[in-house]
Order: C-alpha cells, then sequence, then structure tokens
C-alpha cells in the first residue's frame, strides 16, 4: 500500500470534508508517524483498534491497527496478535496485504476474540462494529506537534504531553545495569546455566501460562515488554516482578529502530521505560533491541546493555510448540540466551516442557542479569551481550 500521499491526494482527502464524509482530514503526519484524523481541526481522529481504509485512495480498503493515542501501528505484531507491515496495513503470514471491496460507509472496526472476520470472506482478526462510524480519538492533546523528519508512514510516535525523558535522565537510569538475585535465591557460578528471555508481551493468556509454570519449578526468566501494551495490562507486569523475573525494554511501540532518527531512538527507549514503570515493572535495566535490528545511530542512542541472544527459536515464524522444543534442547549449552516470544500459546506449551527438561539437566534459569553477575560480566550501556560464556 502506498500511503506517500502527493498533493493531489492530500487536497482530494481534505475535499472530502465539504462532501460530508466520516472521514474528513484522513491521514496526517505527526511526530514522525502518522494518524488518521476526523475532522478537519484535528480534534479528533481512529483509535483504539482495527479500521477499514481506503488508504490510498485505489478503491480497496485495508485494515490498520491505530492506538489509544491515534497513531497508526506499523512494522509490527498488534496488541492482539496480528502482523502489520512497514505501511501499516494488516498482513497474514505470508505477508500479503488483506483487503476489501469498500461498501457503503467504512465503519469502525474492533478486534474479534474468535479471529473471524465479517462481511469480507477472509480470515484474519477483524469482526464489522455495528457502529456506523469512527469514534472520537483520545482528544486534542497531540494536536499541533510537529513530525520529526520521517519520510514516511513507517510508525506510531506518540507526542506524550509530558515530553520524552531527557538524555541525562536516561543515562542515569542506565548506569545502573545489574539487577540483584531475588531474595533467597542462590545461584551457584559453578554449575551452567541458561536466561530464557520472552520478547512482545506483556500479553495476558499465553503469559500468565508461561508464569505459571515459571513458578510451578522455581525458575526465573527475562520479559522485554512493550512499553504501550504495559497500562492495559500492568496486572502481569506486576505479577512478574513479584515473583523475581526480570523486566527487561523492548521499545515504546516496537519500532526497528534502525530506520530512525536518534531523537525518534531515544523516544522509543526512554518512554518504554517510563510505560513499563507505570505499570509496576520497575526501571528497566536492560533493552532488547526488536528484530535485534542495529546500526551505529541505535548504538550511538541505546544507553543500556543490549540484549541480544545465541538460540533463537523463531516461534514468531512456526508458532510450533516441538519446534520450539527441539531447538532450545538440542543447541543450549552453558551461558546461552534463548529468544521466545510472550505472544503465542504454542510457546507457553513449550515452556512446559523446556523448563523441567533443563532443570533435570542441572541447568539453572536464571534472569539475565542473574547470569551476567554470575558469570563476572559486568554489563555496560551501549554494548551488545550474546550469551555468557
Amino acid at each position: 500500500m502506498k500511503r506517500f500521499l502527493t498533493a493531489a491526494a492530500l487536497t482530494a482527502a481534505m475535499a472530502c470534508a465539504v462532501a460530508g464524509s466520516a472521514y474528513a482530514a484522513g491521514w496526517v503526519e505527526e511526530n514522525g508517524s502518522w494518524r488518521y484524523e476526523t475532522d478537519a481541526a484535528g480534534s479528533a481522529w481512529l483509535s483504539n483498534g482495527w479500521y477499514w481504509l481506503d488508504g490510498d485512495s485505489n478503491g480497496v480498503a485495508e485494515c490498520y491497527y491505530f492506538n489509544a493515542e491515534g497513531y497508526m501501528l506499523a512494522d509490527t505484531v498488534t496488541p492482539d496478535n496480528y502482523r502489520v507491515n512497514a505501511d501499516g496495513a494488516w498482513i497474514d503470514d505470508a505477508g500479503i496485504i488483506q483487503t476489501r471491496e469498500p461498501s457503503g460507509p467504512l465503519g469502525y472496526v474492533r478486534a474479534s476474540e474468535t479471529g473471524s472476520s465479517s462481511g469480507s470472506g477472509q480470515t484474519g482478526p477483524l469482526s464489522q462494529s455495528a457502529q456506523a462510524g469512527p469514534s472520537a480519538g483520545a482528544g486534542g492533546d497531540n494536536a499541533g506537534q510537529g513530525p520529526m523528519g520521517s519520510a514516511g508512514p513507517m510508525g506510531q510516535q506518540s507526542a506524550e504531553s509530558a515530553g520524552p525523558l531527557s538524555a541525562s535522565e536516561t543515562q542515569a537510569e542506565a548506569e545502573v545495569v545489574e539487577e540483584q538475585p531475588a531474595p533467597g535465591r542462590v545461584i551457584d557460578p559453578s554449575r551452567p546455566m541458561v536466561a530464557l528471555t520472552y520478547d512482545d508481551g506483556p500479553q495476558t493468556d499465553a503469559g500468565n501460562r508461561i508464569l505459571d509454570t515459571l513458578a510451578q519449578y522455581g525458575a526465573k526468566a527475562t520479559f522485554f515488554l512493550v512499553g504501550d501494551r504495559c497500562a492495559s495490562r500492568a496486572a502481569e507486569v506486576q505479577r512478574m516482578v513479584a515473583e523475581g523475573h526480570e523486566v527487561g525494554n523492548h521499545t515504546y511501540q516496537h519500532q526497528y529502530l534502525q530506520k530512525l532518527s536518534a531523537d525518534q531512538i531515544r523516544y522509543q527507549i526512554d518512554q518504554g521505560s517510563a510505560a513499563i514503570a507505570a505499570a509496576g515493572g520497575g526501571t528497566p535495566a536492560l533493552v532488547r533491541l526488536p528484530g535485534g535490528n542495529k546500526n551505529a545511530t541505535v548504538l550511538a542512542n541505546v544507553n543500556y546493555p543490549m540484549i541480544q541472544w545465541s538460540i533463537d527459536t523463531r516461534d514468531w515464524d512456526h508458532r510450533n510448540a516441538q519446534k520450539t522444543i527441539d531447538e532450545v534442547l538440542g543447541k543450549v549449552r552453558d551461558g546461552d540466551i534463548v529468544l521466545m516470544h510472550e505472544l503465542y500459546g504454542a510457546t507457553a506449551t513449550a515452556t512446559e516442557t523446556i523448563v523441567p527438561e533443563l532443570i533435570a539437566r542441572g541447568y539453572q534459569l536464571v534472569t539475565v542479569s542473574e547470569m551476567a553477575q554470575a558469570k563476572g560480566v559486568a554489563l555496560q550501556a551501549g554494548q551488545l551481550y550474546y550469551n555468557f560464556r
């Protein structure tokens, strides 16, 4: 989908206001991201879910997810576990954009719990609401913010009224880079250990199943959380902390940082930490880069230790519990960092086998910071870590 609007297309979208269209203002770039305003005054916009939109005026509607602040999600997995491409359009597992021919007003669409769509004849995350048109957004608090120089609608950086944390505040947080072991835990440096890590949460269903398994066996893990998913799932975040797990920062909106400017990178990190802390997760000491993607700008502007991995289960790709189990148990070594994702029931099922089997093999299941400390590694801000051997 081409969302890089020409002047003519933008003029046509604005002209809809005269014709009384439900979507009067159309696409507007703001703070390096994109929203879809529903009135020319910029006081209301699409938010809180899925919408069918003919975003590029080609006569075919595509589906986009807008967060609570009204910013389009892009190049990520939505909170209800569906993928959107770099232009924000819903795609299936093969990367094919999901579309439908528009008929009548393009109404508000909410994500269904069953994963079925109505009226489109396609399988996917959508069900048509009975609502005749879009609901108003979160208000005008974000209106008037200028763009951050993005070349197009690659992501949805929200303009918080309080503004992002300062670089000095970020650096001050990053100086505390080691989390002490949970009270009463004894970690033996002479015995093998593994750090299981879960990205992209919090996700209540799979996440609580994973936490249940870890609790059953007295194991600890590290959860790298997406900031803008934390407020609605604060109870799960607080459970992670209460049960002695480590909470890390996976950015505010799961943006691929190598595509962003220095200011945008710092925004994603600062606001991710702030959102996690606000949900009761404490101030994260570690960052995991979305996709592990990096360049010189990323390395210069993420002032935290950056935790990569030595075993990639690719659970996000195959979503098959046995393949995840085989990948971990077939390759595991002392000091490994294992990458999994909290989004999938198959990963929760795999965890139910992986955890007791690793313990039976003599491994201690520890957090990333616990393993670094036990291995005598002082984690440094701005450095990448793949394992601790």
